[in-house]
């Protein structure tokens, strides 16, 4: 069940820690799982409560060098005062888009934490991501994965199959590191360590030199 948040509370944002090597990824590709793209840029948290705006890295720090203004980031505030949370991926690292240009200082949600005084743990996260198609639609963008919702602000798609296709696809392209595959019937824990939501969450990441399985 949902929990109270009426007083801003910095929480840890759910965190995919356990990977698969792609050549097993279509073993998540049952009916149980959603697939969404992982992004290269820096887990990012906004706070807001559609007056004042709060940025935090996954760590509870302070997100340094966030230049979207605040008046966009108060367009995506749809509640009643309350505070509202959302998750998602700062592109901060000057990335190639999915045109070839550099898709740089840009917000790319990918879950909702808290909405209108209620912090959704308990809510699986296929709920969520109806949550968010109801505030936010789905408007096409420059991104072939990526809906658009301000100039600055997107949001990942989620896909129900062909995992192992849209990660050899989204591979090819710069800002996209891979894919997480989230299952449907997982429910959002606390946020109170950095482990937390990581046992209904599997992340399968492009291989370089960095990243080995």
């Amino acid at each position: 069940m949902p929990l109270p948040y009426r007083k801003f509370k910095i929480v840890f944002p759910p965190r995919p820690k356990n990977a698969t090597p792609p050549l097993k990824i279509k073993e998540y590709d049952n009916g149980k799982f959603l697939w969404q793209p992982k992004l290269n840029g820096s887990n990012c948290v906004i706070y807001t409560n559609g007056t004042d705006v709060k940025i935090y890295n996954r760590h509870k720090q302070p997100m340094s060098r966030f230049e979207i203004s605040k008046e966009e980031i108060l367009k995506l505030y749809s509640g009643n005062g309350e505070w509202q949370v959302l998750n998602g991926e700062l592109m901060n690292k000057s990335k190639k888009g999915e045109d070839g240009k550099t898709f740089n200082h840009k917000f790319v949600i990918f879950d909702i934490l808290t909405h209108k005084g209620k912090y959704l743990v308990g809510t699986t996260f296929e709920d969520r991501v109806k949550m968010l198609d109801d505030l936010y639609g789905k408007k096409e963008s420059d991104q072939k994965h990526l809906y658009s919702i301000t100039e600055n602000v997107y949001r990942v798609k989620t896909y129900k199959e062909n995992f192992k296709g849209l990660f050899d696809e989204m591979v090819k392209t710069d800002m996209y590191e891979g894919g997480v595959m989230k299952m449907k019937s997982g429910k959002l824990e606390m946020g109170t360590s950095e482990q937390n939501t990581s046992k209904s969450q599997i992340k399968s990441r492009k291989e370089t030199k960095n990243y080995k399985f």
